[in-house]
């Protein structure tokens, strides 16, 4: 029997004929020899395995790299394109403005903008705006809400500070290099001309805004300007120019590194107006001399084209803040202040017309035969209708009156009759409709189609518009005190400054009523004329031209005789109508003051409307602005 604790090796016995191993000797050598002996065995499929391994790793990063380069190749290629070139918008200069004789009413200057592109910023960016808001000065959340709302991966520059102070603009320069992604940029800004004077006809630009951006279907870029209000909404189309571009490379933190390529922008169309600037200037001065800075509005055009000369609301506001950036606490200011200097009073204010309307009353009477010129009607002060009493303006009253005689002394009974009619004189009156119609076709109750935003369409009132308009039976009622009010420019008739300058126009011209324009031409930056503005008739020949001229000679004896014998000392001829209309039921005092004139009277060549709110008797208050723009007009204009 062989030794348990034995091992024996019969090739190495036959080999060596040595002795036996011992058991320690024998545990060592079976130790070591099934490594050796599997090392042998596996050395091939371990190097298959390992050749194996690496061809899968390549095959992936081969795959990986085919969708790299081919499938989302243009992709990336965009992305580092991106890190690296840029295009970017240079804001075209817009286009000048100027009055009838070229004098520039705005001009663009330079200024330094400071803008913060998100997809520069750094991982710790809000740490850096923070920064950049004490050393600038503004307010740091809400440039990071504008940097949340358009995201970290955007490439738009979202505006932070326009027109930056030179100082300021330095100092970040030094310090750009700690503040990536924000930079300055260089972009021309609305810089206005007596802005108290034209800001409600100018208007003012700011920055496009999201919603401003979905609505245009144009080229504009996400940091540009555009027209808000007034002739530069108005005109944007030929005003904004064409956007430049330039193709910049900057580095991972968007700092410009070098100019590739640039196409430079194309200003925009120049406007002329028929505005007359200095007599605008002189308008506004007289209202602000005689009232203060009332509420006010005033009108001033020529009644032969329907051109609009002047166009002046009080207050007025500066437009350079909103061009050139308004803070939010100054636009708080402007948005509360109880004169509400943003509402554009001459196209947009309504108000009641008081006796402003007579003039179309009279034609009226005349083109229906109510009464004729030669037709007395007694002014005792007072008419009594059904037990109700319409007092005149003077208690005592004003005598027998024509219809010259009650133009020219502003009779309130004269007209109650011819509107409402009076049965002791056998006169029916007009009666509601008819003076509805009236009203209409000298251009009260809709919108005259200027060239300028949110013009208001006035209010006509008829048994019509009364039925529909309240919603209680007793309310629905047209009563004759309607009527007679109505035919007085009181109860609920409203009418635009903009609207009595138009039928005073109406008067003045011999029966046309125009459409009233501020624009004369656009021109091209080579002086061509790319559109020109003509007269537009909106109505004509719906009164008879000796209708239109009685009215007209009891205007003129308004100067001469009348209750504004204060312009009869004027070097030129005139003619007009005071109106003072009450607007507060509670407060019969509480009035407006009108007066609306012409001249020369032979020859009209310009209507001026004024309007003082609150401002009283219009004799008293609105005609001594009339009285001396007049002055200026004749001395400097009239030639």
């Amino acid at each position: 029997m062989k030794d348990p604790f034995s091992i024996y090796n019969s090739n190495f016995e036959k080999k060596a004929h040595g002795p036996k191993l011992d058991w320690e000797e024998g545990a060592l050598f079976q130790a070591s020899e099934p490594d050796d002996y599997y090392e042998g065995q596996n050395e091939d499929s371990r190097i298959a395995f390992y050749t194996a391994a690496l061809v899968v790793i390549f095959l992936v990063l081969f795959g990986r790299l085919i969708v790299l380069q081919i499938v989302q190749g243009e992709h990336f290629k965009m992305l580092a394109d991106q890190n690296r070139l840029r295009v970017q918008e240079i804001i075209a200069p817009r286009g000048i403005v100027y009055d009838a004789f070229g004098k520039p009413l705005v001009e663009n200057i330079p200024s330094f903008e400071l803008v913060v592109t998100p997809a520069d910023l750094p991982k710790d960016y809000e740490q850096s705006v923070k920064a950049l808001s004490q050393l600038i000065g503004f307010e740091a959340e809400s440039v990071l809400s504008s940097i949340f709302k358009k995201g970290l991966k955007s490439y738009e520059p979202i505006s932070i500070i326009q027109n930056l102070p030179k100082d300021y603009a330095l100092l970040f320069e030094a310090k750009a290099s700690q503040f990536p992604g924000f930079a300055i940029e260089h972009n021309p800004i609305r810089q206005y001309k007596d802005p108290l004077v034209f800001s409600h006809l100018l208007g003012y630009t700011g920055k496009i805004t999201d919603e401003e951006l979905a609505r245009e279907k144009s080229d504009y870029a996400h940091n540009d300007y555009i027209g808000k209000t007034g002739i530069e909404a108005e005109y944007e189309k030929y005003l904004r120019g064409v956007s430049g571009k330039k193709q910049v490379e900057v580095d991972a933190k968007g700092n410009l590194k070098s100019l590739h390529g640039q196409i430079d922008p194309e200003p925009g169309d120049s406007l002329i107006l028929n505005i007359d600037s200095d007599l605008q200037r002189e308008l506004y001065k007289n209202i602000v001399a005689h009232n203060g800075n009332k509420k006010a509005a005033a009108i001033a055009l020529d009644p032969q084209s329907g051109k609009v000369l002047a166009l002046v609301s009080l207050p007025g506001f500066d437009n350079n803040l909103f061009a050139q950036g308004i803070s939010q606490q100054e636009y708080l200011k402007l948005t509360t202040d109880p004169k509400k200097p943003l509402f554009n009073r001459a196209i947009s204010g309504t108000y009641p017309p008081g006796s402003t309307i007579k003039p179309v009353i009279a034609s009226a009477a005349l083109q229906e035969g109510v009464v004729d010129e030669n037709t007395v009607i007694y002014d005792n002060g007072d008419l009594v209708y059904g037990g109700f009493h319409f007092r005149g303006w003077k208690e005592t009253g004003l005598g027998p009156m024509t219809l010259r005689t009650a133009i020219a002394m502003s009779s309130d009974i004269y007209f109650y009759t011819v509107g409402g009619g009076q049965a002791a004189l056998n006169i029916a009156g007009l009666g509601p409709e008819r003076l509805a119609k009236y009203d209409k076709l000298f251009g009260m109750g809709s919108a005259l189609g200027i060239d300028l935003p949110s013009e208001a369409s006035g209010l006509v009132a008829d048994p019509d518009w009364k039925k529909n308009h309240f919603s209680t039976k007793e309310m629905q009622i047209w009563y004759p005190g309607d009527t007679y009010h109505v035919s007085i420019g009181q109860g609920d008739m409203l009418a635009t400054p903009l609207q009595v300058a138009m039928w005073t126009s109406v008067v003045a011209n011999g029966g046309t009523l125009y459409r009233p324009y501020i624009l004369d031409r656009v021109t091209d930056a080579e002086n061509k004329v790319v559109f020109q503005k003509n007269p537009e008739v909106i109505r004509s020949a719906f009164i008879d031209p000796k209708n239109i001229e009685i009215v007209r000679e009891g205007m003129h004896l308004t100067v001469t005789q009348g209750t504004a014998r204060s312009l009869s000392v004027l070097p030129i001829t005139a003619a007009g109508k005071t109106g003072t209309a009450q607007f507060d039921s509670a407060n019969p005092a509480a009035t407006h003051a009108w007066f609306t004139a012409f001249a020369p009277y032979e020859n009209p060549k310009i209507v001026i409307t004024v309007l003082i709110e609150a401002g009283g008797e219009g004799s008293a208050a609105a005609s001594p602005v009339v009285k001396e723009t007049l002055l200026w007009w004749a001395n400097n204009r009239n030639k």
